[in-house]
């Protein structure tokens, strides 16, 4: 007689392996272990968490703040994001670095006891080659890849970035304009933290991905800033400073006054324009002195990146 089904047991176990394989699949979770500090600063850091990418150094007083349940809970559903934003950021970089990465030590700092947590939600070392985040797992994840991206062009580069325009401008540039960041993409690039109005919602929206786009929200905050938009606002200047932009300072614009979105939005013109070679070969010229360069002085480019910002909003259907 003709078999035509299996055995109860049989059909169970191979649903178990079914539903298993699925739930791996959707995780994509590799294993991370928690393991004791025995080096330097144990009893501020006592614990630790190696990936590929990074050495986390947990503080213990972080711990006690959100408790273990909510402190783990946050760090673990990072790090596959993490490690995957990493790499990307590596990728983008690939022939301007070494091939061979070490891994950046991060320390979380979510009390604020660094001095710099006050203006700041991360920042990289680069004296002690090392990132610190500051006030939680959300900002974490919106600070992150650019802090690793410093690391990269500033500590393993051969030609490290200088000045502000450079170092900023390129950290933005890779983590908004070439790479997924998917850290920052699962928080909505801080929107919601930082009360944004709707107009900017439905400037950045992505209807496919349900999120905000951070190409959009560049090209956008760009063409808003080359049209006058942030003067008289407070905003965070490349010069590593919360500046307001005058009048003056807008008829008379210089590197270290740019906001991110307009370093980022130049390099990536920069790049356009000349390719890759010519801008990352030359990442650690004074901005002041891009003549030198490009043929052309600061001011002429920054028009010439205006123009092409607005074309670019036209392209990825951006009005206002």
């Amino acid at each position: 007689m003709r078999k035509t089904g299996m055995r109860r047991s049989t059909l169970l176990l191979l649903c178990a392996v079914l539903i298993s394989m699925l739930v791996c699949g959707c995780t994509g979770s590799k294993e991370y272990k928690k393991t004791k500090n025995l080096g330097p600063h144990a009893d501020e850091y006592p614990y630790l968490v190696k990936t590929e990418s990074a050495t986390w150094y947990l503080a213990k007083a972080d711990i006690e703040l959100l408790g273990e349940d909510e402190f783990y809970e946050g760090l673990y559903a990072m790090l596959d994001d993490a490690e995957a934003d990493m790499q990307d950021a590596r990728d983008a970089l690939k022939g301007y670095i070494p091939d061979e990465i070490a891994p950046i030590d991060i320390y979380t700092d979510f009390c604020g006891k660094a001095g710099i947590a006050a203006s700041a939600n991360a920042y990289y070392n680069g004296i002690g080659n090392f990132i610190k985040l500051f006030n939680g797992w959300k900002i974490a994840r919106i600070s992150l890849q650019h802090e690793y991206v410093h690391y990269l062009t500033m500590h393993c580069a051969q030609n490290p970035t200088q000045f502000g325009f450079w170092a900023e401008g390129t950290a933005e540039y890779v983590t908004n304009f070439i790479c997924k960041n998917r850290l920052a993409r699962s928080e909505n690039m801080g929107f919601e933290i930082a009360g944004y109005p709707q107009v900017m919602w439905d400037l950045s929206w992505n209807e496919e991905e349900n999120c905000i786009d951070p190409l959009k929200l560049y090209y956008g905050l760009g063409a808003i800033a080359a049209n006058g938009g942030l003067v008289g606002v407070r905003y965070y200047a490349v010069m590593n400073e919360t500046i307001v932009r005058t009048d003056e300072m807008e008829k008379n614009l210089k590197p270290s006054e740019l906001s991110l979105c307009e370093a980022s939005g130049m390099i990536a013109y920069l790049v356009d324009t000349y390719g890759r070679d010519r801008v990352f070969a030359n990442w650690n010229v004074d901005p002041n002195t891009m003549e030198t360069v490009f043929g052309k002085p600061f001011s002429e480019i920054y028009r010439e990146w205006a123009a092409w910002n607005v074309e670019q909003c036209r392209i990825m259907g951006i009005q206002f």
